[in-house]
Order: structure tokens, then sequence, then C-alpha cells
């Protein structure tokens, strides 16, 4: 007898990225539309460079100028290094020609590192897509003024990888050891299926990746996420139903849900004896589903039970059966005979 659950979740995308400039600039070329596919890399706009071009020339110049004057010192510390060691010059005066080689070296690398900044400038002039997938819609266009300090909106573009897909579902918190038995069980995690809420016509197959660090408080719920074998035409935000299996129970006493009776005192069933009387007979329901109730105790595999007509009942009637369409029963490893019986 599987252990199924049913709830309602929402589809969500492995990753979603808002696509923003770094640093202010006018587009001079849009290369994408509302809605189109994306490779990573791929270019989306071009911002105009001309100003960071002079700038990494200009720093281009001041980089060979410091490696012009780094060249003369080391020069220079070479022909004192053998004046010293004639005894023509002072040690004091190679002290201070090995000074002027280190702050030469010093400009050297600020050099550098400013034109390795303007080349990391000049790059952001150029907006790629970060990630593969479905773009939305489009703000920006030729001429458009960005500001990369603005971090509010939409930014230029939303991209949204739509493969795999997510589902995040919510269950009661006393379903916890079930969902941690699950996510670690060896040899596969798939939970169940993932069906649209409307009529249930596109499903997916779904496998348990993740269970949220600690329940919510408010609601008594924790929330999980499945990934999506298959997308299956579902959509990112949409809302679905969630079919789980979180294991099962192997030897299970299963009736008829309908067989099932709820009164001041619990749970009971209407147990049929062999001479036709019934017995009110209180019961402890494991589990159930749309169909069948899981019984712990209070019921032996192969007792008879009444579906139909409990209502006229009560403990010690006597009973006359009346055969009707047996109701089918899901597979399991021990189940009541559950033919029905009429008053």
């Amino acid at each position: 007898m599987p252990i199924t659950r049913t709830s309602i979740g929402w589809i969500e995308p492995i990753a979603r990225v808002t696509v923003r400039a770094r640093l202010d600039g006018t587009i001079v070329e849009r290369r994408i539309h509302d809605g189109a596919e994306v490779e990573a890399g791929d270019l989306l706009f071009r911002l105009d460079d001309r100003e960071l071009q002079a700038q990494m020339v200009r720093s281009e110049a001041a980089l060979a100028r410091d490696r012009a004057v780094l060249d003369k010192a080391e020069a220079a510390l070479r022909r004192t290094l053998e004046l010293l060691s004639r005894s023509v010059a002072t040690q004091a005066q190679a002290e201070d020609v090995a000074a002027e080689v280190r702050i030469a070296a010093a400009n050297v690398a600020a050099s550098e590192a400013a034109l390795a900044m303007d080349r990391t400038r000049l790059g952001h002039t150029r907006i790629t897509a970060p990630i593969s997938g479905r773009a939305g819609v489009v703000q920006g266009s030729e001429g458009h003024v960005v500001r990369g300090s603005d971090l509010s909106g939409d930014g230029l573009v939303v991209i949204t990888r739509m493969s795999p897909l997510q589902v995040s579902f919510s269950l009661p918190e006393r379903d916890l050891p079930l969902l941690r038995a699950a996510l670690s069980r060896p040899g596969g995690k798939s939970i169940g299926r993932v069906l649209t809420s409307q009529d249930g016509s596109t499903s997916a197959e779904a496998d348990l990746t993740f269970i949220d660090s600690s329940i919510d408080v408010s609601s008594g719920t924790i929330l999980a996420r499945a990934t999506l074998k298959a997308s299956n035409d579902l959509w990112p935000g949409q809302y679905v139903r969630v079919e789980l299996t979180l294991g099962e129970y192997p030897d299970a006493t299963a009736v008829p849900l309908v067989a099932l009776q709820t009164g001041r005192s619990g749970h009971h069933v209407f147990v049929v004896r062999p001479s036709g009387v019934v017995e009110m007979r209180h019961v402890d329901p494991l589990h159930t589903n749309q169909d069948e109730a899981v019984i712990a105790k209070g019921l032996i595999p192969g007792e008879r039970v009444v579906v139909e007509g409990q209502a006229r009942l009560q403990h010690g009637s006597m009973i006359a059966e009346t055969a009707i369409a047996p109701t089918p029963l899901a597979q399991s490893s021990l189940s009541a005979d559950a033919r029905p019986v009429r008053p």
C-alpha cells in the first residue's frame, strides 16, 4: 500500500537572472527581442565605449612611460653597483638608486592595474547573457541611457532558464520523517508526478531534491522542492497539483474508504460475522487516500465489512447480503475481502 500525499505547488525555474548595466552609458546596439531564446555569452546590448577606449589608450601610454622609467632606473643601478665595486661610488649612492628602481617598479604595477581596470570597464560595455534561457520583456533600446548604480526595477531584461524546472510545495510537519526518508532513499528519489490544476492533462515525473532547513512556525508546514524530469509544457509561476509517493506499507490491512465510519467514540467499521450479524468494530486508521483506508489495528485480513447502508445499522443487526458491482481495490500485500453487503 503506497504512502501518498497530495499538495498544491508552483513551478519555479532553477535560475532566473535580472540583467543590468554595470556602468553608466548609452545603448548604441540592441540584439535581443521580447521572448527570445538566448545562450550564455550571447551579446544582448552594447554601450557607447568611445570614452573608455580613449581612457584605455591613455593608460597604455602611462604604462609605457613607467616601464621606460623602470628600465632607466635599472640601468643606473647596474652602473652604480659597478662603480661601487671599484670604490668609485658610495654605498649611499647605491641605496638611493636601488630605491628609485623600487619606486619605478611600483609605478609600473600601478599602471598595469589601472590598465586592467580600464579593460574590465570596457568589457562592461558589452552586456551578454549570463545564462541560457528565455528572455522576458526587454526594457532598453538604442539611445536609452542606463545607470550602473540603478538596482531598482526589472533591469534591462530578465532571463529565465526553462529547463529543468522545479516545483515547490508544502506539507504538514508530521510528514517531515517521510520526506527525509524519501530524500535519503538509495537508488533514486522519484516521488511522484506533477499535474496541472485545471484538468490534469499535463503531467511530469519529479525527483525530490530539497527540504527546507526549518519549519514555518506560522503554518506548521515544511517547504520542499522537486526537480522535474521533463517540463512537458509547464511554465514558471504555474500552480500545479503534486501527487507524492513517499514510501509504502509492506503489509497493509486495507478496506474501502466508504466502509470507514466516524462516530462519537472515533472510527469504526461494521464487520459481518459468519452468522450474518454485524459487529461495530472500533479501528485505528493509519492512512487514507481517495479509495482506501489502511487500518493499523482492529481488523483481521479476510474479514468482510459493510460498504453501503451503514446508517441503518447498529451493533448486532442482522443483515441480508445483496450483490452489487464491487469497487476495485489498489494492490496491497494483505487486503480485506471487501465484498459489499446491504442490510
